[in-house]
Formats: structure tokens, sequence, C-alpha cells
């Protein structure tokens, strides 16, 4: 093969016509054997290079006669040049059609036909690599319902390494879809599906995928309820109630995914609230708090945040965005979109400038700097850099308390940022007194950054004590959220629940809930454990009324002693 003339391969891969089609098979399977087998990926590439031949196998498969059999070798070559260089991936999304011809491929497979199954499993394995850098290409050559539909259709005759990989690429393309997509419901149906497929990866993949996808509501404050319309509150009700059975498709971080979707749903959705907590909810909460500790505190944050929907209201949490009305207000629009300053020559120069000189006030703790500049005008309080970080996400990573105070009441979005949002920036940076501020002002505890990671997950990857304390008001992030929750019960909880809350569902937690979080205090377990769940009964009492308290007392007094 070292005597194979690269310009005669390049020259027979651009063939393609009659007894030419021969030529192209043979040359693309000789390709196929150089970047297989060459022990120097240097020399092979500068032989066969990456800008020269990949154009020509993308060149193939825009061929709409080719045959399955000169597309799975040509599949196959491409995968070899990005196994080797994932600086492959633009060459391929530059071409245009490439990536969308590739996708196309996975809607006409023939069960029957072992040639087709293998050139759709090759078309995978691109996909899965070129998602890696250009998760978007991806998406925009309509790659999410063509996998969808291979998964659906063809996912128990592959090999389970494909099926994992075309869920991998599902989880990575999900995040591109904007809430009004006319594509949602498909997906949705085809994901709720596969909530309950007998892979636990599969599995696990399709709720990470509704993960990204109610992230995606959140950040755009849409209501995620098309998200719940094929079963999903359902099937994360009896996920979380398995965790006494070990069912092993719930591993942990599965729960804390379940855990972390239901509140991002309940948050951003009162009629999945509403329908949720109607559902056998507290019997499955009762169950993961007998399972073992990290079930039991990852169920604690969903019970933190039904309080105070059930009983103070969808009011109670405050929404970093529009609690000082419209945030973006003050600044003209283009300078709210990129800081720059009034139109004319040398203004976007200016601007980012300025902006870069406001990050060095931020990261020296120069207060007034960053005061002077939002109050004057002069910077936009949600201006966004280039790499989608804001004031805000600086501030909570390097600033001061009183800049992050400052810049949340001057109406900063909480929960913005590309990568991730200030509350990760807090977590990450093990930044216990800015993570306060941020939930006190609506940050949402359960949103992931790029990594899939919530700001809890960032807080336990270190153990020093700044990450411990974030860690522990993560655990119970209600705590800080509404203003009022560390005062004693006022008189006004004596006769019934506010009119603002879920009057009915609110007894029936409280009751039901009570006792649990009791047992389980005084039960055995670690440190985290018995705070929170004293965290959680002390706030339960802040909210029963003086009735059900003394009704909670009477059956506890009515128990038989314990032997």
């Amino acid at each position: 093969m070292a005597e194979v003339d690269p310009e005669t391969l390049l020259e027979w891969l651009l063939t393609g016509q009659g007894d030419e089609r021969d030529m192209q098979l043979i040359a693309l399977e000789q390709l196929c054997m150089l970047l297989l087998m060459s022990d120097n990926v240097d020399r092979c590439f500068e032989s066969c290079p990456p800008r020269t031949f990949l154009p020509a196998l993308c060149k193939i498969f825009l061929d709409e006669c080719a045959p399955d059999n000169v597309l799975e070798v040509t599949a196959r070559a491409i995968t070899y040049y990005l196994d080797v260089s994932a600086e492959c991936t633009r060459r391929i999304v530059a071409i245009e059609g490439a990536v969308k011809a590739i996708c196309s491929r996975l809607l006409t497979v023939d069960p029957n036909n072992r040639t087709s199954k293998d050139l759709a499993e090759q078309c995978i394995k691109v996909l899965e690599l070129v998602c890696t850098r250009e998760a978007g290409a991806v998406w925009e050559g309509g790659g999410l319902p063509a996998v969808l539909h291979f998964i659906t259709h063809h996912g128990t005759s592959v090999h389970k390494d494909t099926l994992h990989s075309a869920m991998a690429v599902v989880s990575r393309v999900c995040g591109k879809m904007e809430p009004g997509d006319a594509r949602v419901g498909d997906a949705v149906s085809s994901l709720s599906a596969l909530l309950r497929h007998n892979d636990a990866r599969v599995a696990d993949a399709a709720l990470r995928c509704f993960a990204s996808l109610a992230d995606r509501f959140a950040r755009a404050h849409a209501d995620p309820a098309p998200l719940a319309e094929h079963g999903l509150i359902e099937e994360l009700v009896r996920r979380l109630g398995s965790a006494e059975s070990g069912d092993d498709k719930c591993s942990a971080p599965a729960v804390s995914t379940t855990v972390s979707l239901l509140s991002t749903l309940c948050r951003g959705s009162a009629q999945i609230t509403h329908d949720l907590v109607r559902l056998e909810l507290c019997s499955a909460v009762e169950a993961a708090v007998q399972a073992d500790e990290r079930w039991c505190l990852e169920c604690m944050r969903l019970v933190d945040l039904l309080l105070v929907l059930l009983c103070e209201g969808r009011h109670a949490i405050q929404n970093g965005s529009n609690r000082n009305g419209s945030s973006t207000s003050g600044s003209s629009a283009s300078g709210g979109a990129s800081g720059e300053g009034s139109s004319g020559g040398g203004s976007g120069a200016r601007g980012d400038k300025s902006h870069r000189q406001l990050i060095d006030c931020i990261r020296g703790k120069d207060t007034d700097a960053l005061l002077a500049a939002v109050s004057s005008g002069a910077v936009d309080v949600n201006f966004t850099d280039d790499v989608g970080q804001t004031l805000l996400n600086w501030a909570s990573a390097f600033g001061t308390r009183e800049m992050v105070e400052f810049l949340c009441e001057k109406g900063a979005d909480v929960n913005r940022g590309q990568r991730s949002s200030s509350l990760h920036y807090a977590a990450c940076f093990g930044r216990p007194a800015i993570a306060k501020v941020l939930l006190r002002y609506g940050a949402n505890a359960d949103l992931r950054d790029e990594d899939g990671k919530t700001p809890l997950d960032k807080a336990r990857e270190r153990h020093d004590q700044g990450h411990r304390e974030v860690a522990a008001i993560l655990q119970c992030p209600g705590e800080w959220l509404v203003v009022g929750n560390h005062d004693s019960p006022s008189p006004t909880n004596d006769d019934d629940f506010p009119e603002t809350g879920d009057k009915e569902m609110a007894a029936v937690y409280l009751e039901r809930l009570v006792p649990v979080f009791s047992a389980r205090y005084l039960g055995a377990g670690g440190a985290g454990v018995r705070r929170a769940c004293l965290s959680l009964v002390r706030k339960m009492v802040h909210y029963a009324p003086a009735r059900l308290l003394r009704a909670l007392s009477l059956r506890r007094e009515r128990r038989p002693p314990r032997c």
C-alpha cells in the first residue's frame, strides 16, 4: 500500500459514472487502508491531505446516485480522518449540504439489507464525531429528527455501541432546539418513549435530553408544558419512587438529573406543578428519603422548592430578569446587545475597550468604578461579551458582594450566561455569600452549564471550606429564595394557608412529610442529611397553620411508644 499514488487515489475518488464506480470503490478501500494502517499521522496527512480528500469524500455523499456500498466506505474514510484530527470537522461542515446529506441517509435505511444498515451505523459514527465540535451544523442539517427516526425504527436491530452513539448525538443536538421550534412536539414524543427503553444508557440519555430542553425553555422564560405532553412527569415520579427498590436505571447521576428536571419544570410551569403534586409524588418522596444519603439529599432539594410553591405561591419565586421591570431599559438597543456606545467610527472598539477595563475593575474589586459605569448608562447592566459572559458572571466569580447586589438591583438577569449562569461561577469559585445573594434574586439552582452540570455539581467538585458552604446552601436553595423564610412563623398562619398558594395540596404535603422528615432526622444519617432535614422541618413548621400543627402533635401523642 506504500506504493499507492495519492494523486491517482484522488482522481479515482472524483469519478463515479458506470464502470468508474468500481474504480471509485477501489480507491476508497485503499484510502481507508492507508489511513488505518499508517504509523505516521503527519506523513499520512501530507500524502493524503484533508484539505483535498475530505471535499472529495463529501462530494460522494452529495451524489444522489451513489450506491450504499460506496457510501459506507466513504463514511468509514471520513471517520478515520475525524478520529485522527478533530480539526477535520470544520472542513466537512464548510462543504454546503454535506452534513445534511449524511443525516438524510438515516431516513432511508433498509432493515433487510446488511449494507444499508452498515452505512447507517457509519453515518452515526461520523455525526457523533462532528457533534463534538460542531453540534450546530448537525442540528441545521436535520440531525435530530433523522437520528431519532433511526433510533425509533432501527434501534433494536443495530449494535448497542451504535445505539449509544446515536443517543450521544441526540443529547448534543437537543441543546440547539428553541422552545418555539416546530420540531419540539415530534422530538418530545420520541424522547418520552425512550425514557422507558430497556437499555439504561439509552433511557438516561433521553433523560439528559429533557434536562437540556428544559434548560432552553427556562433561559427563554418559556412555559415548559409542551415537554410533559407524553408522560414525562409520570415517568419522573416513577424514577424518583424507585430509589428504595434499587432500580438499576436510577443511578446517582440519574436521580440528580431527575430532581433538577422536576425542579426546572415546576419553576417554569404552573400547570406542571399542579399536575405533579396530584400524582403519587408524596409516596415517591417517602421512598427516596429512605434510600441512601445522596438520594435523600437530592430529593430534599425538590421538596424545598415545592414547599414554597404550595404554601406561598408562584410569586414567591423571584425572577431576576423582571424583578425590576425590563432589564434592558435605560441603554440603547445596540448597547444592550453589544455594549457599544453611540454610532460612529470606532465606537465598537471604544465600547469593547471600556468593557475590558470594567472587567479589570471587577477583578481588582474596584466597586466604585463598576457602580459609576452602570449608573451613568455607559455600560448596559446585561452586557454580554464575545464569549457569552455577562457583568454579573464576572462579578460572581471575582467581584465583591456589593457589586453583585448592585447589578441584581439594577435588573441584571441572574440566569443569563452562554456557558454557565452566575450561580455556576459562584459555586465553582466557592463563594457562599455571593451564592446567597444570587438565590435571593431568583437564581435557578437547577440550570445546567455547557457540560450538563448544576451549580451543586460544581460546588461538590472541591472540598475546601468555601465549596462545602456553597454545597450546603444549594442543598436547600429555598432557604435563600424567599425573603422572610428565616423569620419566626407569623400570626397569619394561625388559621389557613395564604390564598396565593395551593391550599388543598399544601395541607396534604405538610401532613404527610413533616413526620417523614422528622423521622429521618432522628434516624441514622450523616450531618449533612440531618441538617437538611432539620431545615425542611423548620420550614414546614413555619408554613403550617396552627390547627395542622396541633393535629400532627396529637397524632404523635397517640402513637404507641417504641419497644
